[in-house]
């Protein structure tokens, strides 16, 4: 991972912790399309996410979601159902399985109470999970697991969050301003009377070399 997209994800990731209550080991909850994604592009998932995330996790997957990826046809299936079963299974309410995204779908609700980062590549439910606040998204893009930016209803959380400041008054600004003129000239004073170094030039030559030899 290039250094700059991995300064990106640390300073998102910082956002979720302050703002959101994030905490390690993250909790990822995989849809079954990201796994067969996964599986198609090779990507050895719990590794990507941890490298993306810069922090231990616990993948996730919900019952529904191993249900579709079983379900799933091509030749990737079977390295697929082999991923699916090094997560650890995410229960839910549905008796009869539902199609995956839909599972995750209805386990989010209307908010993220559980701070779980999503792990998946259905576009309409990605867009679906922009829209509540403090839900991570990573998806698989051109082989590479790719941490979406913060929408702009979770950074709103940073200007609701953020205490009230006190206003200073006229004179308590003048007052402030003129102790930061005081400490400025103090310190420039305290310059001038130090003593200055002496600057360091060509040495002469050294008075032993330069005596005239003993020898006759």
């Amino acid at each position: 991972m290039r250094a700059k997209r991995a300064k990106v994800y640390r300073k998102a990731l910082q956002f979720y912790r302050q703002f959101c209550g994030f905490r390690e080991p993250y909790q990822v909850l995989v849809s079954p399309d990201f796994v067969l994604e996964g599986a198609a592009k090779k990507v050895n998932i719990p590794d990507a996410l941890e490298a993306v995330l810069g922090g231990k996790l616990r993948p996730l997957i919900t019952f529904c979601g191993i249900d579709d990826v079983r379900k799933a046809e091509g030749e990737h299936r079977d390295a697929a159902i082999a991923v699916s079963r090094g997560f650890e299974k995410r229960r839910c309410t549905h008796k009869e399985p539902i199609a995956g995204t839909e599972c995750i779908s209805e386990i989010l609700g209307d908010s993220n109470k559980h701070h779980y980062i999503l792990a998946v590549q259905d576009e309409a439910l990605r867009a679906k999970l922009r829209r509540i606040v403090g839900v991570p998204i990573v998806h698989i893009k051109q082989g590479l697991v790719i941490l979406e930016p913060t929408p702009a209803n979770t950074r709103a959380l940073a200007n609701a969050q953020e205490p009230n400041k006190p206003v200073l008054s006229e004179m308590e600004r003048q007052m402030l301003k003129s102790l930061k003129v005081e400490a400025r000239g103090a310190k420039v004073a305290k310059r001038a009377l130090a003593p200055k170094r002496k600057k360091k030039g060509p040495k002469g030559p050294n008075p032993l070399s330069a005596k005239k030899s003993k020898k006759t």
